[in-house]
C-alpha cells in the first residue's frame, strides 16, 4: 500500500517535471511510456558522455584546472640502511597531524629505528615487537607504509604489495586513519585511500596496501611482499587460521611477516616470540617484571620505550597505577596495557599481587594444624605445594626439572630469567631430571609438616598421589578438589576460601618471587551461574604455587565449617 501511494504521488508530480525540463520517474511510468523514458535516458547518458569527451580533448574543463599530475620518480636502489634511510626522510617529509606536536617533523624514536633496523635486514622473514599500548607504534606502522607508498619514498618498489591486519574492524579503521591523516598533514601526494570495502585500501603509485580485520577476515589469499599483524598477541587460538594465511601469503614474495603487539594470551604471538634467536627470525620485547611493584618507575620505563622520548606521559602511569591499586578490577588491565604482561587485559585476576603483598611478612611459628594443597606438575608445568598452619604461617615449595634448564625453560614460559633468579634466592628448586621427582620433592614437605597434616590434590592426579605417598609410607588424610562430578562446588568453594583469607590477611608468608609471579597471571573463570573457579587452560602452566594455596585455603575453610557445624541431642522414649 504505501508503495502503490508514492507511484501516485509521483505521477501527479511528473507534469510539474516535465515542465521544469526534467525528465518523469520511471516509477510513474508503465509500458511504451517507460520504453520512451529509457530511450530518452540513454540518448541523454550518451550526450553527456560525448560532451566529456570533447572537453577532455581540447584541455577544457568546466570544473576549473585539472590538478597536475604526482611526479612519480623511478623506484630507487635500495639503500644500505633503510631504517635509516626511512627516518631520515620521515623527519624531513612527515608531519605530525595531532597532538601537542601538531605540524611538527615526524621523528622516529632511536628505539624504533633499532627495532626497524632489524625487522628489514636481510634474511629476516619474521619480525615481532612487543611493549605496551600507547608508544607510538600506530605511527611506526604508518611510517613504514608510507615509506613504501608515497611518490618519493625511500622504500618504494615496483608492484610492491602489502597486508595489514589489526584485532578488530575499528582498530583497523583507526590504523588506516592514522596513515590517511599523516599523508594529509605533510601534503604528500599520490597516496589515495579507499575507504570502501570497509576498513579500506591504500594505493600509491607503485604499491598497495590491503587492510583486514581480524573478526570479519578468515584468510587472504593474494601474495605480499609485506604483511604486519597488528595486536597480535591478543588474537585468540581461533584465529591460526588467519595468522597462517597471511604468513603463507608472503611466501610466494620472500616477504616479511611483522608483528607488534603487547604480549596478551595470545597463542600464536608467544609461538612466534619464543622463536627469538632462530634464523630469520628478529624479536624486540619490552616488558616490566612478573613481581613487580605497579607503583615502580623502573617498571614502567621497562614496559614503555616511549616514556624517555615523551610518547607517552609519566603522569599517565602513576595516575594508572595508584587507580590499579586502589580497584583490583583495573590491575589485570593496568599489567596488559601498561606494563606488557602476558595477560589478557579483560581478565579476572584470582588476587591481586598489590593485595597478596599486605599478606607477606615474617611468619611467625607455625603451631596447631595444617593442611597442605598440593598441585602435581609433569615435564612442562612445575610441581608446588603450599602448607597453611592453624595459627596463620604459611609456607610454599615448587620444583621444577633440570631439563631444559631454567633459563630455556624461563624464555619458554616468557618469565626471562626468573626462574634462574628464583634458585639463586632458594625460592625454586631443581628436582628430576625430564620430568620433577614427585617423591622426592614430598619426601620434603613431609618432613617440614605435622603428620596428622590433611593434604589436598586435584582428583586428576588422585592414583599419583596415593602411589607417592605409599612409597613415602606415609599414612597421611587425603581430601580431593577440583576434577569430578563436585568439580564446580570444590572449586568455586576453594577460590571464594583463598580471596577471603587474602582480603582479611588470615595469614603470613615470606616474600616469595614465585607466588606473585603466579598470582599475576592466575585467572579466575564463571560457569553459567556465576560461580568462580581456577582457570588452568593456560598454556604457560606458572600458577601451580597459586593452585596449590588455593586449595590449602579451601582445605582449612572446610575443616572449619565441619568444626562449627550445630549437634543435635534427641531425647528418647523414657525422657
Amino acid at each position: 500500500r504505501p508503495r502503490e501511494r508514492d507511484a501516485r504521488a509521483q505521477t501527479r508530480a511528473a507534469p510539474g517535471r516535465a515542465r521544469c525540463g526534467m525528465l518523469p520517474s520511471p516509477m510513474a511510468l508503465s509500458g511504451a511510456a517507460k520504453r520512451e523514458h529509457n530511450i530518452r535516458y540513454g540518448r541523454a547518458r550518451r550526450a553527456r558522455e560525448q560532451a566529456r569527451k570533447v572537453f577532455s580533448e581540447s584541455g577544457a574543463d568546466l570544473l576549473g584546472p585539472a590538478p597536475a599530475p604526482t611526479p612519480t620518480l623511478p623506484a630507487p636502489p635500495w639503500p644500505s640502511d633503510p631504517a635509516g634511510a626511512l627516518a631520515a626522510w620521515a623527519a624531513a617529509r612527515l608531519r605530525v597531524p595531532a597532538g601537542r606536536l601538531r605540524g611538527q617533523p615526524f621523528h622516529l624514536p632511536d628505539w624504533q629505528v633499532e627495532f626497524l633496523r632489524g625487522a628489514l635486514a636481510d634474511g629476516v622473514t619474521l619480525a615481532c615487537l612487543s611493549t605496551a599500548r600507547k608508544n607510538g607504534k600506530s605511527g611506526l606502522i604508518a611510517a613504514l607504509l608510507l615509506g613504501f607508498l608515497a611518490p618519493d619514498g625511500p622504500l618504494r618498489r615496483e608492484a610492491w604489495r602489502a597486508l595489514v591486519v589489526s584485532l578488530t574492524g575499528q582498530l583497523a579503521g583507526e590504523l588506516r586513519r592514522q596513515v590517511e591523516e599523516i599523508a594529509e598533514a605533510s601534503g604528500l601526494r599520490g597516496v589515495s585511500v579507499r575507504r570502501s570495502p570497509a576498513p579500506g585500501r591504500l594505493e600509491g603509485p607503485t604499491g598497495s596496501v590491503d587492510i583486514l580485520a581480524a573478526d570479519k577476515a578468515s584468510g587472504h589469499a593474494a601474495g605480499a611482499d609485506l604483511a604486519i599483524i597488528d595486536e597480535a598477541g591478543l588474537l585468540s587460538e581461533r584465529r591460526r587460521p588467519l595468522w597462517d594465511a597471511v604468513r603463507t601469503a608472503t611466501s610466494g614474495r620472500d616477504g616479511r611477516v611483522v608483528a607488534i603487539s603487547v604480549l596478551g594470551d595470545g597463542t600464536m604471538f608467544r609461538e612466534a616470540l619464543d622463536r627469538d634467536g632462530q634464523e630469520g627470525v628478529f624479536v624486540r620485547r619490552y616488558e616490566a617484571p612478573a613481581d613487580c611493584d605497579l607503583s615502580d618507575p623502573a617498571a614502567w620505563a621497562a614496559a614503555n620505550p616511549g616514556l624517555a622520548g615523551g610518547i607517552k606521559s609519566r603522569d599517565y602511569m602513576a595516575a594508572a597505577a595508584r587507580e590499579a591499586i586502589a580497584n583490583p578490577a583495573s590491575a589485570a588491565g593496568f599489567r596488559s596495557l601498561d606494563l606488557n604482561q602476558p595477560v589478557a587485559p579483560a581478565v579476572e585476576l584470582l588476587c591481586d599481587v598489590e593485595a597478596w603483598k599486605r599478606c607477606e611478612g615474617e611468619p611467625g611459628s607455625p603451631n596447631g594444624r595444617a593442611w597442605v594443597g598440593v598441585d602435581l606438575g609433569g615435564s612442562t608445568s612445575l610441581t608446588a605445594a603450599v602448607a597453611l598452619w592453624e595459627s596463620g604461617h604459611m609456607r610454599c615449595w615448587v620444583a621444577i626439572p633440570a631439563e631444559p634448564d631454567p633459563l630455556t625453560r624461563g624464555r619458554r614460559d616468557g618469565v626471562g630469567d626468573a626462574y634462574v633468579r628464583a634458585i639463586d634466592s632458594g625460592h625454586l628448586t631443581v628436582c628430576g631430571r625430564r620430568v620433577t621427582d614427585v617423591r622426592a620433592f614430598l619426601a620434603g614437605v613431609i618432613e617440614e609438616v605435622p603428620h596428622d597434616a590433611i593434604f589436598g590434590c586435584d582428583r586428576y592426579r588422585k592414583s599419583e598421589l596415593l602411589d607417592v605417598l605409599a612409597r613415602l609410607d606415609h599414612d597421611a588424610a587425603v581430601r580431593w578438589r577440583g576434577s569430578g562430578a563436585s568439580a564446580t562446588a570444590d572449586g568455586a568453594a576453594d577460590v571464594r576460601a583463598f580471596q577471603r583469607a587474602v582480603a582479611r590477611q588470615e595469614f603470613t608468608c615470606e616474600v616469595n618471587p614465585m607466588m606473585r609471579m603466579a598470582l599475576s597471571v592466575a585467572a579466575v573463570r564463571r560457569d553459567a551461574n556465576g560461580h568462580p573457579s581456577l582457570d588452568k587452560a593456560s598454556r604457560d602452566a606458572r600458577i601451580d604455587l597459586a593452585s596449590a594455596a588455593v586449595i590449602a585455603c579451601g582445605l582449612r575453610a572446610l575443616s572449619r565449617k565441619r568444626a562449627e557445624r550445630p549437634t543435635f541431642l534427641v531425647a528418647g522414649a523414657d525422657g
